[in-house]
């Protein structure tokens, strides 16, 4: 799913606009979830729905498969919230904190959707270009292409694992899945200094360079139009609120 997610940020429909617009908007929109109430968020929940499947073009099976990911990891988080663990291993739900768990999944949910239209629409050099531009440290800046380059190294290993995994039948036992995860990361492990190894025989860069490719800018009325829709939304929201 991480190649799918790096393909479709070089082909969708939003490429041609600058780097810095949408981690922009996104920042903003970012901003109006955490200081926002529920109605804002929902709004904006539903606004980057919008951008990502509408005007990018991303397939909402593949937004599916983001949010839901997003939805195991926040359900998990969520059980340490209403779940109570006494002894002897008696478990009961906490009433009072339902809606405190609702508020905090709508909020994590709407700020997810503003990252992941960063994510889904802009490639990562350029993304990274970006953050070097902005002044932020290098080594925060390499630090974070290292971590997406392990990424696609770990992604990689598994899927050669499970091949092999299911080309020897495979095993239900659960020996077989920590076998597994021991095999995963000695080969990550394996891959990630191979690479480490690349690039010191070709010189030794101390700095990762990043090349951003200008295209030209098109944007289209309906964009424009369902900006200004939605920034006057949230300006009634809150003047409603008063």
């Amino acid at each position: 799913m991480i190649r799918e997610f790096d393909r479709w940020a070089y082909d969708n429909r939003l490429r041609t606009w600058r780097a810095e617009w949408k981690l922009l908007m996104a920042l903003a929109m970012l901003f109006v979830v955490m200081i926002g109430g529920w109605r804002e968020q929902w709004l904006v929940l539903g606004g980057m729905a919008y951008w990502i499947i509408g005007r990018a073009g991303v397939p909402f099976s593949l937004y599916g498969k983001a949010m839901l990911a997003a939805c195991i990891f926040l359900g998990l988080s969520l059980l340490t919230l209403v779940v109570s663990v006494s002894f002897p291993f008696q478990f009961s739900i906490v009433d009072s904190q339902l809606q405190p768990a609702a508020q905090l999944a709508i909020r994590s949910l709407a700020a997810w959707s503003c990252l992941f239209f960063v994510l889904i629409t802009t490639p990562a050099p350029e993304l990274f270009a970006v953050l070097r531009r902005m002044r932020l440290p290098a080594a925060l800046v390499e630090l974070c292409f290292l971590m997406y380059r392990f990424i696609f190294l770990l992604e990689q290993a598994a899927a050669e694992l499970m091949l092999a995994l299911r080309a020897r039948n495979g095993g239900t036992h659960w020996r077989h899945g920590g076998m597994l995860m021991y095999q995963l990361w000695i080969k990550a492990w394996q891959s990630y200094e191979a690479f480490s190894r690349s690039l010191a025989a070709r010189g030794g860069m101390t700095s990762v360079v990043y090349t951003h490719q200008p295209l030209k800018t098109n944007m289209h009325l309906a964009d424009i139009t369902a900006g200004v829709v939605m920034v006057m939304l949230l300006l009634g929201l809150e003047w409603w609120k008063g």
